[in-house]
Parts: structure tokens; sequence; C-alpha cells
């Protein structure tokens, strides 16, 4: 396809990225709302372009539209063009703009106190203007309502307006101290694991398990001698040997490796849960919400990963 130069002296660029945003949303009605502009615009810049080329790129009907032919082939090579400006675009912004300010974190007080304080410290090294506000809390924080930018979430995400990014899993196991097992032998026959004393979670009466890799379910009404609503603590109480323990397995790994804590009956496990990076949706992403959310999952995922 060639163009003349008094053409492309004058083209609009801006009416090629509606055009290629337009056939990528398949809609007039969705591309407007990923352009953020009156469908009315839309359909204005469209006719403009069409006008300029001197050839129509879309057959329009009421409900939809079709590409012609030789829309067809505009729209292959206009996208190339429209990718490539904006992804140099971004780079030539990410090097330009200083990574700086605050940014205001959630998590769980488990996640938050065991994991964030060396990450935050790795990232602060590479960027040493930005600035944190830390909230660990265990209840479900509103991002937009907090103006919270980052949020790291353990569980089943719903709410669609947020941006979802996954960096693992992780698991409950059983643990407790090498002299609990000592003083409590049953451990070993897991149909006596009820009669051992258990510390968990205040409003978990049975504990639901996943046994051996073919994933049968396996259930446990524990005898419960402390609960508490927050699993570092369970560990802590783990540690002091008062009583078995079903928690995340990341929160006693390195116990577990220095033989502090036990793993045992390593073929019972939790359901695996996911652990994401939230932020909320927005046009333009900050430049250091943008930086912070890319280490953060690169990290954790190293860290659950390993």
């Amino acid at each position: 396809m060639r163009y003349t130069v008094s053409y492309m002296e004058q083209f609009d660029l801006n009416q090629i990225r509606i055009f290629v945003r337009l056939v990528q949303a398949g809609s007039f009605t969705k591309a407007a709302e990923v352009l953020r502009q009156p469908k009315s615009r839309v359909s204005r810049r469209l006719s403009a372009l069409e006008k300029e080329l001197g050839v129509q790129l879309i057959y329009r009907t009421t409900r939809q539209f079709q590409l012609t032919e030789m829309g067809r082939a505009y729209y292959e090579r206009a996208r190339g063009l429209v990718e490539g400006l904006e992804s140099l675009s971004t780079e030539v912004s990410d090097t330009t703009t200083e990574v700086a300010g605050l940014i205001k974190i959630t998590a769980s007080d488990d996640m938050g106190v065991n994991i964030l304080p060396g990450l935050l410290d790795e990232f602060s090294k590479q960027y040493p203007q930005v600035r944190f506000e830390i909230f660990l809390t265990q209840a479900y924080v509103d991002l937009v309502k907090e103006s919270i930018d980052v949020a790291i979430r353990i569980g089943h995400l719903r709410d669609s307006s947020l941006r979802v990014r996954r960096v693992g899993t992780v698991k409950n196991i059983l643990v407790a101290t090498p002299g609990l097992l000592e003083r409590y032998r049953n451990w070993e026959d897991i149909n006596q694991l009820s009669n051992i004393p258990f510390v968990g979670f205040t409003f978990l009466s049975k504990i639901e398990m996943i046994r051996g890799n073919e994933g049968k379910k396996f259930n446990l009404k524990p005898t419960y001698t402390y609960t508490s609503n927050n699993p570092a603590m369970l560990v802590e109480l783990a540690l002091l040997g008062k009583g078995l323990a079903f928690v995340p397995e990341f929160l006693c790994a390195e116990h577990v490796r220095t033989g502090r804590l036990v793993h045992i009956h390593k073929t019972l496990r939790g359901q695996e849960t996911p652990i994401s990076i939230v932020t909320p949706e927005q046009k333009e992403t900050p430049l250091k919400i943008k930086k912070f959310s890319e280490f953060m999952a690169k990290r954790m995922k190293e860290i659950l990963g390993s």
C-alpha cells in the first residue's frame, strides 16, 4: 500500500489510533468506552480518516460493522505503527521520569510483617525517592475509597474494577515442635490428631484438608487450647509447644528449615489459595506504581515459588 508524500505530511495519527482501537473493540460503543470519548466523536474521526484516504474502511450498520478489504489491509499495517509508537513513548517516558513519591500499600498482617519489610527495603535501594505508607489488616479494604495504591491480597477476588496480577499460591500445612511430638506419640496416626492439643483459627470449628495427590478430602475436628484470628500468632504459639498448628506454609518455612518446627503428615495440605498484587483500574498508571507492581510481582513469584 502506497501513500503520497502530501498525505504523509498531514495525516492525523490520532485518527489512525482510533481506527485501530475501534477494530480491536469490535463496536463503536465499546471503542468509545476504551478511548473514553463520545461514540459520536469516534464515528466522526473514522469518517475523517476515510475521507483523507479516499477509501471506505468499514461497512457500517445500525448494530455492527464489518471491515472492507482495504480496511483490513490498512488495519494490519496501522496496528503495528500505533502499538510501536505507544511502546516507544512508554519507554522514553520511563527513562526520563523520576520514580518518586508516596506509595500506599495494604496487606494482611501475616503477609505484611513477614514479607514486606525486606522487599520494601530492596525496592528503596533502587528508588530512594519513594516513600511508603503501610496499612496492615485482616479486613477487606476498599482501595479506591481509602486511596490505596497497591494491595497484596490472599484469596479469590471478585471485584472486576481492580487490576489483578496473580503472583502465586499459598497452602496451609501441619506443624509442631519436636518436643510436642515427643509427648504425643499418637500424632503418627492421622485418626488420632483430634486428641492432640491444637492452636487454630477462632472461626474454624473444623479443619478441611486434602489428602494425597488424588485430592481426597480429610476433615479434622481439633481440640483447641488456643485460638486466634492471626496466623502469625498461631505460628508463635506452635513454637512454644502449645499445640499442633495448621498454618500458611510461607509463615513457618524458615522454622521448618531450622528444625524448630516439624512438618508432619506431608500428604495432608490445605486448598491452594491465590496471592495477587492488586491496583485500582485507572487510565494512566503512575510510573512509581507500575515499577513497584512489576518489582513485587517478580520477587513474590520467586519467594512463593521457592
